[in-house]
Protein backbone atom coordinates (compact mmCIF):
# COMPACT_ATOMS: atom_id res chain seq x y z
CA UNK A 1 0.00 0.00 0.00
CA UNK A 2 2.74 2.69 0.95
CA UNK A 3 4.76 1.65 -1.95
CA UNK A 4 1.88 2.06 -4.36
CA UNK A 5 1.33 5.13 -2.86
CA UNK A 6 4.99 6.56 -3.07
CA UNK A 7 5.28 5.67 -6.99
CA UNK A 8 2.52 7.64 -7.38
CA UNK A 9 3.00 10.18 -5.26
CA UNK A 10 6.47 10.31 -6.88
CA UNK A 11 5.36 9.84 -10.98
CA UNK A 12 2.02 12.70 -10.72
CA UNK A 13 0.69 8.91 -12.26
CA UNK A 14 -2.09 7.09 -10.94
CA UNK A 15 -2.16 3.52 -12.45
CA UNK A 16 -0.80 0.65 -11.85
CA UNK A 17 -0.27 -2.75 -13.52
CA UNK A 18 -0.21 -5.86 -11.58
CA UNK A 19 0.41 -9.52 -13.05
CA UNK A 20 -2.87 -12.09 -12.85
CA UNK A 21 -2.61 -14.53 -9.82
CA UNK A 22 0.10 -12.24 -8.06
CA UNK A 23 -1.04 -11.39 -4.67
CA UNK A 24 0.18 -7.92 -3.02
CA UNK A 25 -1.64 -7.42 0.11
CA UNK A 26 -5.21 -6.94 1.10
CA UNK A 27 -5.72 -2.81 0.00
CA UNK A 28 -8.00 -1.81 -2.39
CA UNK A 29 -6.30 -1.20 -5.63
CA UNK A 30 -4.41 -4.48 -5.44
CA UNK A 31 -7.15 -7.18 -5.05
CA UNK A 32 -7.82 -7.79 -8.51
CA UNK A 33 -7.40 -10.87 -10.36
CA UNK A 34 -5.17 -11.75 -7.25
CA UNK A 35 -3.46 -14.80 -5.89
CA UNK A 36 -3.17 -16.61 -2.68
CA UNK A 37 -6.45 -17.13 -0.54
CA UNK A 38 -8.82 -15.69 -3.01
CA UNK A 39 -7.66 -17.99 -5.48
CA UNK A 40 -8.15 -20.69 -2.87
CA UNK A 41 -11.58 -19.89 -2.48
CA UNK A 42 -12.49 -19.21 -6.19
CA UNK A 43 -13.10 -14.91 -5.42
CA UNK A 44 -9.87 -13.29 -6.71
CA UNK A 45 -11.82 -10.45 -6.49
CA UNK A 46 -13.08 -9.06 -3.72
CA UNK A 47 -16.36 -7.88 -2.38
CA UNK A 48 -16.11 -4.13 -1.40
CA UNK A 49 -13.53 -3.51 -4.00
CA UNK A 50 -14.85 -0.20 -5.58
CA UNK A 51 -15.14 -0.30 -9.53
CA UNK A 52 -13.18 3.33 -9.50
CA UNK A 53 -10.04 1.63 -7.10
CA UNK A 54 -9.86 -1.20 -9.81
CA UNK A 55 -10.06 0.61 -12.69
CA UNK A 56 -6.56 2.03 -11.70
CA UNK A 57 -5.39 -1.32 -11.48
CA UNK A 58 -4.26 -2.50 -15.00
CA UNK A 59 -4.18 -6.37 -15.05
CA UNK A 60 -1.45 -9.22 -17.55
CA UNK A 61 -1.17 -12.64 -17.63
CA UNK A 62 2.66 -13.66 -15.84
CA UNK A 63 5.42 -13.99 -18.76
CA UNK A 64 3.12 -12.53 -21.09
CA UNK A 65 5.72 -9.79 -22.39
CA UNK A 66 3.51 -8.53 -25.42
CA UNK A 67 0.07 -8.21 -23.11
CA UNK A 68 2.41 -5.69 -21.26
CA UNK A 69 3.71 -4.08 -24.21
CA UNK A 70 -0.11 -3.59 -25.55
CA UNK A 71 -1.34 -1.67 -22.15
CA UNK A 72 2.08 0.25 -22.10
CA UNK A 73 1.64 1.33 -25.59
CA UNK A 74 -2.11 2.29 -24.86
CA UNK A 75 -2.01 3.73 -21.64
CA UNK A 76 1.92 4.01 -20.96
CA UNK A 77 1.38 8.15 -19.98
CA UNK A 78 -0.53 7.15 -17.09
CA UNK A 79 1.29 3.96 -15.18
CA UNK A 80 2.87 5.18 -12.25
CA UNK A 81 4.72 1.65 -11.23
CA UNK A 82 4.53 -2.26 -12.53
CA UNK A 83 4.41 -3.78 -9.23
CA UNK A 84 5.44 -7.70 -9.34
CA UNK A 85 6.26 -10.83 -7.44
CA UNK A 86 9.90 -11.63 -10.01
CA UNK A 87 9.30 -15.22 -8.88
CA UNK A 88 5.54 -15.22 -8.03
CA UNK A 89 4.62 -17.74 -5.01
CA UNK A 90 0.56 -16.65 -5.03
CA UNK A 91 -0.54 -19.00 -8.03
CA UNK A 92 2.05 -21.66 -6.57
CA UNK A 93 5.52 -21.29 -7.67
CA UNK A 94 6.07 -19.89 -11.10
CA UNK A 95 9.42 -18.87 -12.58
CA UNK A 96 9.67 -16.23 -15.15
CA UNK A 97 10.89 -17.37 -18.85
CA UNK A 98 14.19 -16.53 -19.87
CA UNK A 99 14.55 -12.71 -20.60
CA UNK A 100 11.39 -11.46 -19.26
CA UNK A 101 11.91 -9.64 -16.08
CA UNK A 102 14.66 -7.87 -17.89
CA UNK A 103 11.92 -7.09 -20.86
CA UNK A 104 9.95 -5.19 -18.10
CA UNK A 105 12.66 -3.47 -16.83
CA UNK A 106 13.39 -2.22 -20.21
CA UNK A 107 9.88 -1.22 -20.79
CA UNK A 108 9.31 1.08 -17.44
CA UNK A 109 12.00 2.50 -18.56
CA UNK A 110 10.97 3.46 -21.57
CA UNK A 111 7.76 4.80 -19.94
CA UNK A 112 9.11 6.52 -17.27
CA UNK A 113 6.74 4.48 -14.62
CA UNK A 114 8.67 3.10 -11.25
CA UNK A 115 9.19 -1.32 -10.82
CA UNK A 116 8.12 -2.23 -7.93
CA UNK A 117 9.46 -5.81 -6.88
CA UNK A 118 7.59 -7.37 -4.27
CA UNK A 119 9.88 -9.99 -2.05
CA UNK A 120 7.69 -10.37 0.29
CA UNK A 121 7.96 -14.29 -0.03
CA UNK A 122 10.97 -14.35 -1.95
CA UNK A 123 13.04 -12.47 -0.05
CA UNK A 124 15.68 -14.91 1.95
CA UNK A 125 14.19 -17.69 0.29
CA UNK A 126 15.00 -17.61 -2.93
CA UNK A 127 18.74 -15.92 -2.11
CA UNK A 128 20.58 -13.74 -0.20
CA UNK A 129 19.75 -11.26 -2.22
CA UNK A 130 15.79 -12.08 -3.24
CA UNK A 131 14.88 -12.77 -6.18
CA UNK A 132 16.11 -9.54 -8.05
CA UNK A 133 19.56 -10.64 -7.47
CA UNK A 134 19.32 -13.95 -9.13
CA UNK A 135 17.73 -12.36 -12.37
CA UNK A 136 20.07 -9.11 -12.12
CA UNK A 137 17.18 -6.11 -11.81
CA UNK A 138 17.42 -3.10 -10.31
CA UNK A 139 14.19 -2.13 -9.08
CA UNK A 140 13.11 1.30 -7.94
CA UNK A 141 11.15 0.01 -4.50
CA UNK A 142 11.67 -3.38 -2.72
CA UNK A 143 9.40 -5.02 -0.64
CA UNK A 144 10.06 -6.97 2.49
CA UNK A 145 8.08 -9.20 5.05
CA UNK A 146 8.09 -10.78 7.59
CA UNK A 147 10.74 -13.15 6.55
CA UNK A 148 13.08 -10.71 7.49
CA UNK A 149 12.18 -10.53 11.50
CA UNK A 150 12.55 -14.50 12.03
CA UNK A 151 8.11 -14.66 11.13
CA UNK A 152 7.65 -11.76 13.64
CA UNK A 153 5.10 -9.43 12.11
CA UNK A 154 7.89 -6.74 10.55
CA UNK A 155 7.74 -5.79 6.93
CA UNK A 156 10.13 -3.01 5.50
CA UNK A 157 9.92 -1.34 1.60
CA UNK A 158 12.92 0.62 0.47
CA UNK A 159 14.15 2.31 -2.69
CA UNK A 160 16.10 4.97 -4.63
CA UNK A 161 17.10 7.58 -2.73
CA UNK A 162 15.25 10.49 -4.83
CA UNK A 163 12.47 8.34 -4.65
CA UNK A 164 12.37 7.74 -0.75
CA UNK A 165 13.01 11.22 -0.41
CA UNK A 166 9.44 11.98 -1.15
CA UNK A 167 8.45 9.85 2.03
CA UNK A 168 7.38 11.51 4.89
CA UNK A 169 8.79 13.35 7.31
CA UNK A 170 11.75 14.12 4.33
CA UNK A 171 8.89 14.38 1.62
CA UNK A 172 5.21 15.48 1.46
CA UNK A 173 3.72 11.69 1.46
CA UNK A 174 1.99 10.47 4.40
CA UNK A 175 2.63 7.51 5.73
CA UNK A 176 2.40 5.70 9.35
CA UNK A 177 2.03 2.68 11.36
CA UNK A 178 1.17 1.60 14.59
CA UNK A 179 3.36 -1.15 14.55
CA UNK A 180 6.16 0.41 12.87
CA UNK A 181 9.85 0.06 14.78
CA UNK A 182 8.43 -2.10 16.81
CA UNK A 183 11.10 -2.79 19.36
CA UNK A 184 10.78 -6.61 19.70
CA UNK A 185 10.53 -7.03 16.05
CA UNK A 186 13.31 -5.17 15.21
CA UNK A 187 15.40 -6.91 17.62
CA UNK A 188 14.16 -10.01 15.91
CA UNK A 189 15.27 -8.76 12.57
CA UNK A 190 18.74 -8.19 13.37
CA UNK A 191 19.20 -11.56 14.96
CA UNK A 192 17.53 -13.29 11.92
CA UNK A 193 19.10 -11.61 9.31
CA UNK A 194 22.78 -11.09 11.40
CA UNK A 195 22.29 -14.97 11.42
CA UNK A 196 21.24 -15.92 7.76
CA UNK A 197 24.36 -13.87 6.89
CA UNK A 198 26.62 -15.47 8.70
CA UNK A 199 25.86 -18.87 8.55
CA UNK A 200 25.08 -18.81 4.58
CA UNK A 201 21.12 -20.28 5.17
CA UNK A 202 20.03 -19.57 1.70
CA UNK A 203 22.72 -21.63 -0.02
CA UNK A 204 22.24 -24.72 2.38
CA UNK A 205 18.55 -24.73 1.68
CA UNK A 206 18.64 -24.31 -1.87
CA UNK A 207 20.99 -27.82 -1.92
CA UNK A 208 18.38 -29.16 0.35
CA UNK A 209 15.96 -28.25 -1.36
CA UNK A 210 17.04 -29.46 -4.48
CA UNK A 211 17.30 -33.02 -2.97
CA UNK A 212 13.87 -33.14 -1.36
CA UNK A 213 12.17 -32.18 -4.75
CA UNK A 214 14.21 -34.41 -7.17
CA UNK A 215 12.94 -37.11 -4.94
CA UNK A 216 9.45 -35.88 -5.10
CA UNK A 217 9.61 -35.63 -8.81
CA UNK A 218 10.85 -39.51 -9.03
CA UNK A 219 8.34 -40.80 -6.34
CA UNK A 220 5.67 -39.41 -8.73
CA UNK A 221 7.52 -40.47 -12.05
CA UNK A 222 7.36 -43.73 -10.60
CA UNK A 223 3.69 -43.92 -10.12
CA UNK A 224 2.71 -42.74 -13.06
CA UNK A 225 1.85 -39.16 -11.68
CA UNK A 226 2.87 -36.05 -13.80
CA UNK A 227 3.42 -33.69 -12.25
CA UNK A 228 5.86 -30.76 -12.06
CA UNK A 229 7.70 -29.61 -9.60
CA UNK A 230 9.50 -25.77 -10.01
CA UNK A 231 11.87 -24.82 -7.61
CA UNK A 232 13.70 -21.76 -6.08
CA UNK A 233 15.68 -21.28 -3.06
CA UNK A 234 13.68 -22.79 -0.44
CA UNK A 235 10.49 -22.83 -2.21
CA UNK A 236 8.48 -25.46 -4.15
CA UNK A 237 5.49 -26.69 -5.45
CA UNK A 238 3.48 -29.45 -6.49
CA UNK A 239 1.97 -28.83 -10.06
CA UNK A 240 -0.29 -31.52 -10.86
CA UNK A 241 0.17 -30.79 -14.55
CA UNK A 242 1.24 -32.38 -17.70
CA UNK A 243 3.02 -29.07 -18.67
CA UNK A 244 5.23 -26.39 -17.40
CA UNK A 245 3.21 -24.17 -15.53
CA UNK A 246 4.05 -20.47 -16.70
CA UNK A 247 0.83 -18.37 -15.20
CA UNK A 248 -2.18 -17.98 -13.44
CA UNK A 249 -4.21 -19.80 -16.24
CA UNK A 250 -1.95 -22.59 -16.30
CA UNK A 251 -2.18 -22.91 -12.30
CA UNK A 252 -5.89 -23.22 -12.20
CA UNK A 253 -5.74 -25.67 -15.36
CA UNK A 254 -3.71 -28.26 -13.21
CA UNK A 255 -5.28 -31.16 -11.55
CA UNK A 256 -6.88 -30.03 -8.45
CA UNK A 257 -8.89 -33.60 -7.53
CA UNK A 258 -4.88 -34.89 -7.73
CA UNK A 259 -3.93 -32.38 -5.21
CA UNK A 260 -7.07 -32.80 -3.33
CA UNK A 261 -6.44 -36.59 -2.32
CA UNK A 262 -2.32 -36.04 -2.65
CA UNK A 263 -2.97 -33.49 -0.02
CA UNK A 264 -5.41 -35.32 2.42
CA UNK A 265 -3.24 -38.45 2.33
CA UNK A 266 0.07 -36.53 3.45
CA UNK A 267 -1.80 -34.83 6.07
CA UNK A 268 -3.24 -38.68 7.08
CA UNK A 269 0.55 -39.26 7.51
CA UNK A 270 0.98 -36.71 9.38
CA UNK A 271 3.20 -34.12 6.59
CA UNK A 272 1.29 -30.63 6.64
CA UNK A 273 1.00 -29.06 3.50
CA UNK A 274 -0.11 -25.69 2.34
CA UNK A 275 -3.72 -26.98 2.09
CA UNK A 276 -3.87 -25.63 -1.47
CA UNK A 277 -2.78 -26.09 -5.31
CA UNK A 278 -2.10 -22.27 -5.28
CA UNK A 279 0.12 -22.14 -2.22
CA UNK A 280 3.97 -22.28 -1.98
CA UNK A 281 5.84 -25.12 0.25
CA UNK A 282 8.95 -23.35 2.13
CA UNK A 283 11.58 -25.72 3.85
CA UNK A 284 13.85 -24.12 6.47
CA UNK A 285 16.70 -25.42 8.98
CA UNK A 286 14.43 -26.70 11.25
CA UNK A 287 13.92 -29.79 8.57
CA UNK A 288 15.86 -32.64 9.47
CA UNK A 289 16.71 -35.50 6.91
CA UNK A 290 14.13 -38.15 8.79
CA UNK A 291 11.78 -35.28 7.94
CA UNK A 292 12.67 -35.37 4.52
CA UNK A 293 12.88 -39.27 4.39
CA UNK A 294 9.39 -39.33 6.11
CA UNK A 295 7.98 -36.83 3.57
CA UNK A 296 9.26 -38.81 0.61
CA UNK A 297 8.05 -42.32 1.82
CA UNK A 298 4.45 -40.37 2.83
CA UNK A 299 4.42 -38.77 -1.60
CA UNK A 300 4.61 -42.27 -2.79
CA UNK A 301 1.56 -43.92 -0.83
CA UNK A 302 0.13 -39.80 -2.02
CA UNK A 303 0.85 -40.32 -5.46
CA UNK A 304 -0.24 -44.29 -5.61
CA UNK A 305 -3.47 -43.28 -4.06
CA UNK A 306 -4.04 -40.37 -7.01
CA UNK A 307 -3.37 -43.27 -9.41
CA UNK A 308 -6.01 -45.37 -8.20
CA UNK A 309 -8.84 -42.78 -7.76
CA UNK A 310 -8.69 -42.73 -11.94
Amino acid sequence: MSAIRLARAYTGRDCIVKFIGCYHGHSDALLVHAGSGATTFGVPDSPGVTKGTAETTLSVPFNDLRALEKVFAERGKEIAAVIMEPTPGNMGLVLPKEGYLQAIRALTEVYGSLLIIDEVMSGFRSAQGGSQSLYYIEPDITCLGKVIGGGLPVAAYGGKREIMNWVSPAGPMYQAGTLSGNPLAMAAGIAALTYMKENDVCATLTKRNAELTDALKAAADAAGVPVQVPRLGSMFTVFFSEKEVTNYEDATACDLEAFRIYFHSMLEQGIYLPPSQFETNFISLAHTDEDFAKTVEAAKVAFKKVVESK
